[in-house]
Order: C-alpha cells, then structure tokens, then sequence
C-alpha cells in the first residue's frame, strides 16, 4: 500500500472532529463482521513478464469473472505482462489460481484516468479471472518440522478437504461465494452512515481489521478517508466493507498529516494523525466498470448511497483539499 509522509501545519481539528460512526435502524446490522464473511476477498501475487520484484496485493470478487483491486498494484507492474497467482485459503494450505495478462490478451484493466503522480483518485483497477475455468496449484505451508512448501496433487488436495470438512466448507463458499453488493457514491460531500471494516490477509492468515472513526466522502477529491484504523502496505485492493455486508470502495493509501490542535485552554500544540483513503464507487469508477465487463456489468447488484448509507455533510474539507493538492503537486516534481 502507498504511504506518503506529508508535514505541514494548518488549522485542521475545526473541520475534522472524529468521532463514532453512527448507525442507521438496519435490519441485519451485524451481517458483516466473521471471516467467513470476507471469502469474496484474497492475497494475490504479481510476477511481472520478464522475472522481476514480485508484488502482493488483496482483490475483492465483485461478479462471477471479475476481481476489483488497488491500480497501483498491477498499473506498472503488468505493464508489460504479468502473471497474477491468487491465494484461494488460508494456512496451512494454499490453492493459487493464476491468470497471465498480456498487451494482446489483457486480464488487468487499469482505470484509465489513474496516474501514479496522483493521490488515491482513480486508484482502481479490475481483473479477470474465471475460477471455474481456471486450473489450481496446491501446495502445503511450511513448518517447523518441514522448512518448505510442499506441492500438492489434485487428488492430495481432495483428500485433505475429506479430512478437513470445515476447510471443505470453506473451499464450497469460496468458489461460489456470496457477492457483495456494491454502493454508488452521488455527487456530494457525505459521511458514511455505517461501520466499516477491511480484512487484512498475509501468507494466508486473515484477521478483520474494524473502523472505530467517522469516515468522509469528499466529491472534489474523488474518494473517502478516515482515521486509519490498521491498514498497513500489502493490504491495497481488500474491500471496504460496511457492516451490512455492502462493499463500498478498495484500499488505497495512507497519509501522515501535521496540524495545529487546540486544547481547552486555548494553547495551540502540534498534533500528527494518519489517514487512510480509499476511492469509492462513484460516476467515474462505475463508467469505467461498464465499459470494461461489458454485460457482466449489468449482473451486479448496485445500491444507492444516498439516503440509505450516507448523509451529506456541510463540513468545510478545504484542508484536507488543500493537503492532497500539497502532495500532488510534490510527486509531479
């Protein structure tokens, strides 16, 4: 995940007062807060054509095919091809399904107005990838009585499954999981009317990451932020989730803000908070998904933002404006 380190001293805690998100009367409040939850979600690694550093990102399964993930983990990296291998379990077994992406054959798709000389906005990008068309490669994790990875066969694999029938269960939900629905952001600033939540997933191991904060919508940034609540590099592209199960945006970046913070006594003291941002599904993403899915744009489910999700808000966001402006303008230097 992108990290940007930003010092610069402003009035800031009058426009952004944190504090608990507030909760709509919801029928199934809590449907979104287990693992098993978040079986739409994976790790997933990216081998550029050619060898290379390989990268690990998080994909979200939006439809049958398809996988929304951060643009700045495939935008360079599969440039000029790239092989994407996807994590389908967790330890102490591993089923990859892989994809190659070439210019001639393309799997990755990069929204098309997303730069890397600008922050969060447009940080979008679909994959293709069928699993039910899609052979897997199993493998076993390393242990401490065996220091490698092992390979699986098909038919190993099958029979630990046997033996593992909650892993089995698992497996079942993966392939043919419950897609979440998606929420289309209008064209106005607003506060997020639920709890939100991401899972973080490394060699395997999940653990839900929940969001204690109140979180904005900004129209003129183009995306969300909140106070970060645990999202950390390799997490870009996992979704994030409302707690009714709605996916509303992908993880992006964070942002280390310095800001003059005023106590009671009126004494003006610095104070350094961290930001985390995520592009959401608005116009601009949504048009980009309809042209590249074609009509497997119109088998997913869409849901309004407002006023089911959303309130808008009249806070005056031109500091945080002003702050990405300040980092857009230092990484076109």
């Amino acid at each position: 995940m992108k990290r940007i380190f930003f010092h610069i001293f402003f009035l800031f805690c009058t426009t952004l007062c944190w504090g608990q998100v507030s909760i709509l009367s919801v029928t199934d409040e809590d449907k979104h807060k287990t693992k098993e939850d978040f079986y739409h979600t994976f790790e997933y690694f990216i081998k550029p054509a050619g060898g290379g550093q390989q990268n690990k990102c998080q994909a979200t399964r939006i439809g049958r095919r398809w996988f929304a993930t951060a643009a700045h983990c495939v935008a360079q990296t599969c440039q000029n091809g790239c092989t994407i291998q996807m994590d389908l379990l967790e330890r102490p077994v591993s089923a990859l399904a892989s994809v190659t992406h070439t210019p001639k054959k393309p799997a990755v798709f990069v929204h098309p107005e997303y730069s890397s000389k600008v922050f969060v906005k447009n940080d979008f990008a679909l994959i293709r990838l069928d699993l039910d068309r899609t052979s897997l490669a199993y493998y076993r994790h390393a242990t401490k009585k065996q220091p490698y990875n092992r390979a699986l066969t098909a038919q190993q694999f099958a029979a630990y499954l046997e033996r593992n029938r909650k892993v089995k269960s698992q497996f079942a939900h993966i392939k043919s999981p419950e897609l979440p629905p998606l929420v289309l952001f209008d064209n106005f600033n607003a506060i997020i009317d639920r709890k939100i939540s991401v899972i973080s997933i490394f060699g395997g191991v999940r653990k839900i990451e929940p969001d204690p904060y109140v979180v904005h919508y900004v129209k003129a940034l183009g995306f969300a932020y909140t106070k970060n609540f645990g999202i950390r590099k390799g997490m870009s592209g996992s979704g994030v989730m409302t707690n009714t199960g709605e996916l509303i945006g992908i993880v992006s970046g964070n942002m280390t803000s310095a800001h003059w913070e005023k106590k009671k006594g009126g004494e003006k003291v610095p104070a350094v908070e961290e930001l985390f941002m995520f592009p959401v599904f608005n116009a601009d993403v949504a048009a980009f998904m309809e042209q590249t899915m074609g009509s497997d744009y119109y088998k997913l489910t869409w849901k309004d933002a407002y006023p089911s999700f959303v309130y808008k808000s009249r806070r005056n966001y031109a500091p945080v404006i002003e702050s990405v402006n300040y980092i857009n303008k230092q990484k076109s230097k």
